[in-house]
This record gives C-alpha cells, sequence and structure tokens, in this order.
C-alpha cells in the first residue's frame, strides 16, 4: 500500500506521515520531523514521533555545523522522495553533501534517522551534527497538555527519558561527544525537573563522497515494556531496512486482498477509492495493552476513539479485513465502563471516548456506546468470526441497559447532555486541570450545544434497538426482540411527528424543552439514512441540505450560513466537514438522487486529489481551506469507502443466510462498473454491471442466494450467473433490514 512519491523538492508545510502498527513519525518532507500545523487558531508544533500511541517528541531536528557556519538539514533540501515507510532527502548543509533516509520502526516503536556526509570539496572537513528534540511522553487526548518535569540518564549506549510511566530511549552509532539539556552543556548522569530540549553533538572527519554515516534510534511508548528492547533496539540501530521491508510486506500482502473496484466511466472515483483506502490503511493500529483499531486521525486525534472506530470499522468490513475488524469491536468492549466512573465520566456500560496504552480511558460520549449492536450486527453479517458473538452478548446487555437510561418515558426518544459537566463537578476538587472539552454535551458536534434530543442520536438508537432485535434474545442476553423493535417503531413515530420543521422542508436539530430546535444542520440527513423519515419527506430533507447555505463547492457545513450563530472558522459551527459530505452522499443515493450523491462524491474525490491522499477533517466554511484540522482523519476515508460499497453498489450481506441484495444506484451515463474479490463469508464475489445486467461470479462454499430489485437468482460456486437488472435511470437501493444504514422502516 505503500505509493512512492516523485523525486523533487518537497512542498512547504505539506504534511507527510511515516507509520506503522506501533509507531508513527509526523513531518513535512523538509528532512527535519517539523510540522506547523494550526491547532484551535494557533500556529503549533506537530512533528515528532510517536510510539504506542504516545507522542514520544515534539519537533526532532538536526543541525550542522563546519568552522563557524552552522545551519538546519532542513534549511537546504535538493530533493525528496518515500512512502509511509521511509523519506529519503538530500541537501547541501555547511559545504557537505548530505543524504538522510528517515525509517519506521514497528518492534521497538520509533523511527530510525540515517544521515551519510561528505565533503563537496576535495579534501575532508571536520563537522558537528547536533540532534535536538523537545521530549513530550504522553498520549494525545487533548490538544495542548505537555508535561512539565522529565526524568532523564545516560547509559553506555545513550539516553532514556521517562514521565509518567512512559518512556523514550535515544541511541546512536558512534556514541555522542558531547550533550546538552535545555541548551545547556550536560555531562550526563541523572537530570530530575523541567526539561524542554535534549541535544547530542556528532562530531565526525566527512571525506569526499558522502563516506560518513550517522545512524539515530528514537524509541519509545510504555516505561514497563522497555526493559525487554534491548536486543531489537540493537538491531533496529544496524539494520533499519529489514524493519521497512516487514512493514512495505504486510502492507503488500493486505492490499493483495483487497476488493477491486472499477469505474471506467468516472476514473475519478476509482483514483479516489484507492486513495481513500490507503488512507485508512495507514490509520491501523495495534499499539500493545490489548489494544487493536485505528488511529483517530493525525496529528493530535493519535489514540484510538470509540467514535470514530464506529465509524471506520464498516469500511474495514467491506475491504474484507474481518479480523481486524473483529479485533476493534474486542477492544471497545473489553474497555467498557464495568460501574460508573464519575472521575472518567463513565456510567456503567459505556464504551470509551478515547483509549491510550497505560492504559488511558476517557470516556463521556452521547453516541459511542450507540454504535455497538449495529457493529457486532454487520460483522456477523459480513462473515466475520462467529465465536466471537458469545463473548460479546454481556458487553450488549450492558450497553442497551446504558441505553435504557437515556430513554425519555414520555416520548421514547431518547435524551443526550451533561456528560462534561459531571466529569467537571466531580474532578473540581481533585485537580486544577479542567477536562478539555468546554461543551454542555458530546454528540459528535461537541463544542454545539444540541441538548436535549439531537436528531442523530434518534438514528443511533433506532438502528442499535433494530440490530440487538435481530441479533436475538441470545446474543442480546435475555432482552425481547419483540419488545426492542416496538421501541424502535415508537421512536421512528415520533421523530415523524416532531422534529419536520413547520414548512416541511427539513428536519429540526433537536428538541429542547420539548420545543423544536429548528437549526440547519446536516445531522438531519441521518435520520433519512437509518429510515426514520422515508418517501417525499426525506426527499426533501436531501433536497433542502443541497442548498448553497449548507453545501458548498468543497463540502458541507456544521451550520448552514444563514444561522445567527454560523462562523466559518468554528469548529462544529460553520466548518466543512468532510464525514458531513459523506453523509450527504449517503441520503442522496439512498432516496434516488443519484447524480447529487454522486456529485457529493466528487466532491470529497477531490479533495483526496488536491490533498495528494490525505483527507483533511475540516475546512473553512467560506472558502476550501483545512483549518483546526488533522490532515488525516478517519471518519474522512471510511464513511466514504461504505458510501461506494452500501449505496453507490446498493450492497447488502448476510454470509449467516448466504445472501448478497445489489441494487446499484449509478447515474443513467454509466456504462459499466465491476467489483472483484469482495470478501462475504468464506469466500469471494465478483460483480460486473451494465445497464440491465449483472453478471456475478461465486467463489466459496455452498450457493448463494443474490437479491435485486428483479428477483432473486442461485449463485453456485464457480459458475457465472447473469441477473437481469431494471434499466433507465440508476435507481433507489431498497431499504435492508441489517440494523444499519438504510435499514427497513418497521
Amino acid at each position: 500500500m505503500t505509493t512512492g512519491e516523485p523525486v523533487g523538492a518537497p512542498v512547504p508545510g505539506r504534511p507527510r506521515l511515516l507509520v506503522g502498527p506501533a509507531s508513527a513519525a509526523v513531518h513535512d518532507g523538509s528532512g527535519d520531523l517539523h510540522l506547523e500545523r494550526e491547532c484551535r487558531g494557533a500556529a503549533m508544533e506537530w512533528g515528532g514521533v510517536y510510539g504506542q500511541l504516545v507522542r514520544l517528541t515534539e519537533g526532532w531536528t538536526v543541525r550542522i555545523a563546519v568552522g563557524e557556519t552552522i545551519a538546519p538539514l532542513s534549511a537546504a533540501p535538493a530533493t525528496a522522495s518515500g512512502d509511509d515507510h521511509r523519506w529519503r532527502t538530500r541537501h547541501r548543509v555547511s559545504g557537505l553533501d548530505v543524504a538522510q533516509e528517515l525509517s519506521i520502526v514497528a518492534h521497538p516503536p520509533g523511527v530510525h534517522r540515517r544521515l551519510r556526509l561528505g565533503a563537496a570539496g576535495g579534501g575532508p572537513v571536520e563537522a558537528a551534527v547536533v540532534s535536538s528534540f523537545a521530549p513530550h511522553l504522553l498520549p494525545v487526548l487533548v490538544e495542548g497538555i505537555r508535561p512539565v518535569d522529565f526524568h532523564v540518564r545516560t547509559t553506555d549506549r545513550g539516553l532514556i527519558v521517562r514521565h509518567g510511566g512512559y518512556a523514550l530511549g535515544l541511541r546512536s552509532e558512534p556514541l555522542a561527544d558531547q550533550l546538552y539539556l535545555n541548551r545547556a552543556s550536560w555531562r550526563g548522569g541523572r537530570w530530575d525537573g523541567p526539561v524542554r530540549q535534549v541535544a547530542s553533538e556528532y562530531r565526525l572527519r566527512c571525506l569526499p563522497g558522502e563516506g560518513t554515516q550517522l545512524d539515530l534510534f528514537l524509541y519509545g511508548g510504555l516505561e514497563r515494556e522497555f526493559g525487554a528492547w534491548d536486543a531489537s533496539v540493537e538491531a533496529a540501530l544496524h539494520d533499519p531496512d529489514s524493519a521497512v521491508r516487514a512493514a512495505d510486506a504486510a502492507d503488500a500482502a493486505w492490499g493483495a486482498s483487497l476488493p477491486i473496484l472499477s469505474f471506467p466511466d468516472a476514473p475519478w472515483l476509482t483514483a479516489a477509492y484507492a486513495r481513500a483506502v490507503r488512507g485508512l490503511r495507514r490509520l491501523y493500529s495495534s499499539p500493545g495493552d490489548g489494544m487493536t483499531g485505528l488511529v483517530a486521525g493525525y496529528p493530535w486525534y493519535s489514540a484510538l476513539w470509540g467514535r470514530d472506530l464506529a465509524w471506520m470499522i464498516p469500511a474495514v468490513l467491506w475491504l474484507g479485513d474481518f479480523d481486524w475488524a473483529g479485533r476493534s469491536i474486542d477492544t471497545l468492549l473489553r474497555f467498557q465502563a464495568p460501574s460508573d466512573l464519575p472521575a472518567f465520566g463513565a456510567e456503567a456500560g459505556e464504551l470509551p471516548m478515547q483509549l491510550a496504552p497505560g492504559p488511558v480511558l476517557i470516556y463521556g460520549t452521547s453516541d459511542t456506546t450507540w454504535h455497538a449492536p449495529t457493529l457486532v450486527l454487520r460483522y456477523l453479517r459480513h462473515g466475520g468470526d462467529p465465536a466471537a458473538e458469545p463473548r460479546w452478548r454481556e458487553p450488549l446487555r450492558r450497553v442497551l441497559a446504558w441505553g435504557d437510561r437515556r430513554v425519555d418515558p414520555a416520548t421514547g426518544l431518547v435524551r443526550n447532555g451533561g456528560e462534561v459537566a459531571e466529569i467537571a463537578t466531580t474532578t473540581a476538587a481533585l485537580t486544577r486541570v479542567r477536562y478539555g472539552i468546554d461543551a454542555p454535551d458530546t454528540t459528535i458536534w461537541d463544542s454545539a450545544d444540541r441538548r436535549d434530543h439531537a436528531i442523530d442520536l434518534q438514528a443511533l438508537a433506532y438502528e442499535a434497538w433494530r440490530a440487538a432485535a435481530e441479533l436475538g434474545p441470545g446474543s442480546a442476553a435475555g432482552r425481547d426482540a419483540v419488545a426492542l423493535r416496538a421501541r424502535a417503531t415508537r421512536l421512528a413515530s415520533e421523530v415523524r411527528a416532531r422534529f419536520p420543521t413547520p414548512d416541511g422542508s427539513y428536519l429540526g436539530d433537536t428538541l429542547r424543552h420539548g420545543a423544536l430546535v429548528a437549526t440547519v444542520r446536516p445531522n438531519a440527513l441521518r435520520a433519512v439514512s437509518a429510515g426514520l423519515v422515508d418517501g417525499a419527506l426525506a426527499r426533501r430533507v436531501v433536497a433542502r441540505a443541497a442548498a448553497s447555505d449548507l453545501t458548498t463547492p468543497w463540502g458541507v457545513r456544521t451550520l448552514s450560513d444563514r444561522d445567527p450563530a454560523y462562523d466559518p472558522v468554528a469548529y462544529h459551527g460553520g466548518q466543512v466537514w468532510s464525514i458531513a459530505t459523506a453523509w450527504a452522499a449517503d441520503a442522496a443515493l439512498g432516496v434516488g438522487e443519484v447524480e447529487r450523491g454522486v456529485g457529493y462524491l466528487r466532491t470529497l474525490a477531490d479533495r483526496f486529489e488536491a490533498e495528494d491522499g490525505d483527507a483533511n477533517e475540516c475546512y473553512r466554511g467560506d472558502r476550501p481551506e483545512p483549518f483546526d484540522s488533522c490532515f488525516l482523519l478517519g471518519f474522512s476515508v471510511g464513511p466514504f469507502l461504505t458510501v461506494l460499497f452500501e449505496r453507490l453498489w446498493g450492497l447488502s450481506v448476510d454470509a449467516r443466510r448466504s445472501r448478497l441484495g445489489v441494487a446499484p444506484t449509478f447515474p443513467a451515463n454509466w456504462s459499466a462498473a465491476s467489483l472483484d474479490r469482495l470478501r462475504v463469508g468464506s469466500g469471494h464475489l465478483s460483480l460486473a454491471w451494465t445497464p440491465g445486467r449483472l453478471d456475478v461470479r461465486w467463489s466459496g462454499p455452498g450457493t448463494w442466494t443474490v437479491e435485486t430489485p428483479t428477483g432473486s437468482v442461485p449463485a453456485p460456486p464457480g459458475a457465472p450467473v447473469v441477473v437481469p437488472l431494471p434499466t433507465g435511470r440508476g435507481g433507489t437501493a431498497p431499504r435492508r433490514d441489517d440494523g444499519g444504514p438504510g435499514s427497513a422502516t418497521i
């Protein structure tokens, strides 16, 4: 899955990412691990090394001195090239020719730097190379929090920095000639106290031809695992190529099993699929402490977020990686709150908002926990290991009990709000540090006040109850499926009665004290996708969301620009979010607005292309400029991929019954599309579409049933099957009874 970059000068300020399953490095391609990135409206340093989801360092720079001349390596990059696992730069610095390789290392997690230096003239040159970094040693759960005091000591091979259960090490070959601490010369030994910078100097005699080599390896993560890494540290210091080859091989094996999508009439979409897949792969993380999942985003959401995982796991399933999806669900359920934990913002049965090794846990979202039943059902429907289902029964029972406490008995709607206030109240007497999210509730737009019954929360609860009902009394730990469906039916009825705006063109954002808050946000589209509203109202909602006050040429805003509270740089009050654009595509295709839905997909594809494969979190509401944005966010690529499979192709799958539903919604002017190597159950499906016809080939055991708008056709193993389809303008995918988006109305 690595893609080589063309040789040339790096683009100033463009984010770069070296990444492995337990390590990462953020940089700007210039040669140093440096990246200045806007965060909450201020420029901050986000470059550095990450290990086990711990930010080990802030920027890590190299300076080279020859005589009285000293310059940073990044000041003079000549060429740059690389991929997800290695980055190469060439420089002319202080009269030296310098070639550098940055390499990601998975075990122990860290980054290797190899510099080869040669005199540009005819004779040898005496040079001093100074490596410096600011230690961080804390998971990035809330932006801007950084430790001050550290414990530093030297060893016979380098140095170690510790703080609060985390540690980093620096090894070099040759050894350093001089150490510096807080910009002052340091003889080594031990230091306890504030640390702003750690530096090491290497005095080298450089001959012509880049013959002098310096190897640096910075690694770390959990302090308790540090002692077991000595042998592998030495191996990584001297042979980083082995680590890169292993990472390349793992990516190649993963890529070889992926579905292949082709849209001959829309090559931009074929390319966008490849870019989104690569983006998702770069977020895979298995950092330790029994955690597996996908990082929420880089640079400042480099942890596992329950909400973000929930939006990415469906895409992981469609890509056929059942193992990673199952392990990710295991991770979420393993760290379910066993009881009320007020200091963590947790109620019994709640799933974590954020996870990092330590373990470090934060709870308190309105939405994360609602995703669990639907994720489990999706996993089983795709053909994931059925043996997982029994161990998930008790966690699902606790999830449903958690949800029970959020139901308003008078209306059957679910409540949200007050989560952060509870944390602040509980911790006020214990600490001077305020909880990092200043919000009255924690829906997906957690800096906006959306109490008491946010529309997207109703959609999540509706899907959760229907999924739990389909899982059955055993899976739902004795819950009555009929009662769960009745609860979902009542909720849907209340939404249809209470949420339409007076003019009938849209759905309000929430109900507060029983009154409709008619704020225009994209969240209403989730009710369309879930099937809470349908028919003419659903089409009106999609059309209203497409108006220019909410939809821009670069995506969908979080709030209409006609709203008095609109601010183009407000995180959830006017900025454009990629996930909202994917919601719009999903809803439009779901109601048969094919050209509009494909237009939203094109908008996302254009952003992926402009960002060279990254997928920014959000943009200003008044121009297509990232602002307060991760440069790669999981729910910017995950929902996009899911829409391709579930809406554009119109796929639904149930491996338990050997059933595939196909109802494509392709534009009327398309002539062909194909999908090969789609993993379902114990085999693979290949689909080839032309107007009025679907060719199907099933490669697994047994016979599958292919269901289309024209009827059902058996697909025996190995035999090609031709299925007639309706002709004309695309079509509307039938609502599915799978507990996911587009579930049947009951």
